[in-house]
């Protein structure tokens, strides 16, 4: 199966993880950090998206943040200085299957994945 890779320019990031956040919130997420210290990080598997966003304002400006899981149970984890975003869509469908984001010495993958029939994927009650 192909994929394509985009590199999503710097100036389009804010709208473009806004966009991700209001698709289709009947998926899972699995999340990893990769860095050279400390190899491959599970950071969450299988949880819905509730948000991914940019920080614009204040100390945190140019960070993304990345929460996931429901009411109970959430997990967020921040990238406090992003150098690229790179999203890979399935070649044939176009749908979002992985999203990379790379900070210095490291990146953190977000995948996603349709549950099966049957399986409920709901952070928004």
């Amino acid at each position: 199966m192909a994929h394509i890779t985009d590199q999503i320019p710097r100036e389009q990031w804010k709208s473009y993880l806004a966009g991700i956040t209001k698709q289709d919130v009947t998926q899972w997420v699995r999340v990893e950090s990769i860095d050279a210290d400390s190899g491959d990080q599970p950071l969450a598997d299988r949880l819905p998206l509730v948000d991914i966003t940019l920080e614009t304002k204040g100390s945190d400006s140019g960070a993304v943040q990345i929460i996931v899981g429901r009411d109970d149970e959430r997990i967020t984890h921040r990238i406090l200085e992003p150098d690229h975003l790179y999203a890979e869509r399935d070649g044939q469908t176009g749908a979002l299957e992985c999203l990379e984001i790379g900070e210095r010495g490291g990146k953190t993958l977000i995948f996603f994945e349709r549950p099966s029939e049957g399986e409920e994927v709901s952070a928004r009650f």
